[in-house]
C-alpha cells in the first residue's frame, strides 16, 4: 500500500497546490492494513486482505462510493451478486469458497472500521455468509496411498519423502517447506530426544511457515524419522541452506514446487492428488486409531475442536484399510505411549 496522499502540497514559492485526496475508504483500508501489520500478521495474511478487500473498494469507487457512510447493505449485496456472475482468470465462474472468503474479509475490515470509529452501517455486519457446498474432504485409502508411493519417481527421492512427511504429519505445504535440518537454535526440526521410548516429533516453527505463526509439535513414527535422516544423509543436495527440502536448482522448495510435484503424481496415478488431502488423511486415521482429541487438535494446529468433528465423522464412516498398514506411516495414539 502506498502512503496516504495529503490534501495540499507546498511548492517552492511558498504557495499551495491542491492535491486530490485518497477516498476515505482507501485511507481507512491503509489504516486497517498498518494496524494488522503492526500486529505482526504474516505477509501471506496481508496479501490475502489486499486480494479480497481492495477489489471491493475498487468496485465501490467505480460506483461512485468514496465514504464509509455510503456503504449500505444494498451495496454489499450488489457486490456479492456481481462476484457470483464474475468470471475468474481461467474463464470459469468464481468458486463459492472464493466468494465466501471475500465476504469474510470485507466484513472483517468493516467490523474493524466500526471499532475504530468510522461510520459503518451496522446492518452490513449482520449479513449472513454466502452458502457454500459442504464438499466431502479427500481422504486416501491405504490402497490409494500405496499407489501414490509407487508412482514416486525413484530418481527423485524427494517425491517419496514429501508424500511420507505429508501423510505422516499432516503438515501444510508452507510448513513442509519450512522444515529445517538445523533451525535458528541449532536443533533439527526432527526431535528425537525421546526416541528411546518410541516417540519422535516434528517441530513446526512459528517463523518457518506455521499458520498463524503458532508453533507446535507433531508426533511421527520412528520409521518416518529414520526415513528423513536417511534422505538427509543420502539424497539431500549438499548445501549450507537450513531447509530440509532442496529442489534441483539448489533452492528451498516452496508451495508452487510442491503443487507441481502433486500434479506430476496425479498424471502418473490417474486420480487427483493434492497436498491438503494428505492432511485430511492424517487427521482421519488418528481419529480411527483413538487419538485423544486434544492431542489431535494440537497436532493439526487448530485453535478449537470445531474442525475435528468433520474428521471424527469421516473416521466412523470410512473404511481406510487395515490399521496394521497405517501404523508404519502415522504414529499410534500418543496418549497411550507415555511411560
Amino acid at each position: 500500500m502506498g502512503a496516504v496522499i495529503h490534501a495540499v502540497r507546498v511548492v517552492n514559492d511558498g504557495g499551495f497546490v491542491p492535491v486530490r485526496r485518497q477516498p476515505p475508504l482507501v485511507v481507512g483500508y491503509e489504516h486497517f492494513r498498518l494496524d494488522r501489520q503492526g500486529q505482526l500478521l504474516s505477509p501471506k495474511t496481508l496479501i490475502y486482505y489486499d486480494e479480497t478487500v481492495l477489489p471491493f473498494l475498487r468496485w465501490l469507487a467505480a460506483e461512485g462510493v468514496r465514504r464509509f457512510e455510503e456503504v449500505d447493505v444494498g451495496r454489499v449485496r450488489t457486490y456479492r451478486a456481481f462476484l457470483a456472475t464474475k468470471m475468474g482468470k481461467w474463464g470459469r465462474p468464481l468458486a463459492p469458497k472464493t466468494i465466501l472468503e471475500s465476504h469474510r474479509a470485507v466484513l472483517c475490515f468493516l467490523r474493524w472500521a466500526r471499532r475504530e470509529g468510522y461510520a459503518v452501517d451496522g446492518r452490513v455486519l449482520e449479513l449472513t455468509a454466502p452458502r457454500v457446498p459442504d464438499k466431502e474432504p479427500t481422504v486416501y485409502h491405504i490402497a490409494q496411498l500405496k499407489r501414490i508411493l509407487a508412482a514416486c519417481n525413484p530418481s527423485v527421492p524427494t517425491e517419496d519423502m514429501v508424500v511420507r512427511i505429508l501423510v505422516g504429519s499432516g503438515l501444510r505445504r508452507e510448513e513442509l517447506c519450512g522444515l529445517a535440518v538445523v533451525g535458528p537454535d541449532g536443533l533439527s526440526d526432527v526431535m528425537t530426544d525421546s526416541l528411546g521410548t518410541g516417540r519422535v516429533e516434528l517441530r513446526v516453527r512459528w517463523n518457518a511457515g506455521a499458520k498463524g505463526r503458532k508453533s507446535r509439535r507433531v508426533p511421527i513414527t520412528p520409521k518416518l524419522a529414520e526415513a528423513i535422516k536417511r534422505y538427509e544423509a543420502r539424497h539431500r543436495r549438499d548445501t549450507d541452506l537450513p531447509q530440509l527440502l532442496i529442489n534441483g536448482h539448489g533452492n528451498p522448495y516452496q508451495g508452487p514446487g510442491i503443487k507441481s510435484m502433486m500434479d506430476r503424481l496425479t498424471e502418473r496415478t490417474g486420480f487427483r492428488i493434492h497436498a491438503h488431502a494428505f492432511r485430511h488423511t492424517f487427521a482421519t486415521v488418528p481419529a480411527k486409531m483413538g487419538w485423544n482429541f486434544e492431542h489431535l487438535r494440537a497436532a493439526m494446529g487448530h485453535s478449537d475442536f470445531g474442525m475435528l468433528q468433520r474428521y471424527v465423522r469421516l473416521a466412523t464412516e470410512r473404511d481406510l484399510g487395515s490399521r496394521a498398514d497405517w501404523v508404519d506411516l502415522i504414529a499410534s495414539n500418543p496418549a497411550t505411549e507415555w511411560s
